[in-house]
């Protein structure tokens, strides 16, 4: 069936009077509707914020929420001392120092037998010394 079959179709029908407990009903729904029209002719555009959220508002309160009690709790558990340690500078070897520190209780917690050497300083090797390497082309 194409549109212009139904067309024809609904021109051959005749009008039915509308019910009569149907028009006062709808006739109510009407003017409410136009009464909220009137306070809402010049309406303000929503906000691009409030559309991107309005999906689902609560689930982003809650994403929120949890967002600033993880941040509450990092904040509540972090030590001072360490917080003022890593407000100063610190000079390079108190650096190398730390991080031996932290490779020897990474070590112990992890269980690894294997001793840590300290790390060597890498100093320039006498030129003298280099390999050389041949490059075949």
């Amino acid at each position: 069936m194409n549109a212009d079959d139904f067309e024809e179709r609904l021109q051959r029908q005749s009008m039915r009077p509308v019910p009569a407990e149907w028009r006062g009903e709808i006739l109510d729904a009407a003017r409410r509707a136009g009464d909220d029209q009137l306070f809402t002719l010049n309406p303000r555009p929503t906000p691009w914020w409030r559309e991107w959220l309005w999906p689902c508002p609560q689930a982003w309160a809650g994403l929120a929420a949890a967002w600033v009690l993880i941040l509450a709790l990092n904040a509540a558990t972090r030590d001072p001392v360490q917080v003022a340690k890593t407000a100063k500078t610190a000079s390079a070897p108190e650096l190398l120092i730390a991080l031996r520190e932290h490779r020897r209780l990474l070590a112990e917690l992890i269980g690894t037998p294997t001793v840590l050497e300290p790390t060597k300083t890498l100093q320039p090797r006498p030129r003298s010394e280099l390999s050389h390497r041949t490059v075949a082309v």
